[in-house]
């Protein structure tokens, strides 16, 4: 889990995923909100799953549902580009 984030924050972000999940709106956001709370649970939740490192407390807190770093993501985008 992310060493960056406070508990207080903590629990927003959570809280936030939970709105997500409940939201059915957009589906795949929920399952993306789901899935973040799973890697939560597991102690794995702020860190990059694809290069192992940490997500900035800044993009957990404007996309809590991240599992991506900036920079691999940014990769990820060209990739699909």
């Amino acid at each position: 889990m992310s060493d960056s984030l406070s508990a207080p924050q903590l629990l927003r972000i959570r809280a936030k995923l939970e709105a997500m999940v409940a939201d059915q709106s957009n589906p795949l956001r929920s399952e993306q909100a789901a899935a973040a709370l799973e890697r939560m649970r597991n102690g794995e939740f702020g860190v990059c799953v694809e290069c192992g490192d940490e997500i900035t407390p800044a993009r957990l807190a404007a996309k809590p549902e991240a599992r991506l770093c900036l920079d691999c993501q940014t990769l990820k985008d060209e990739e699909d580009s």
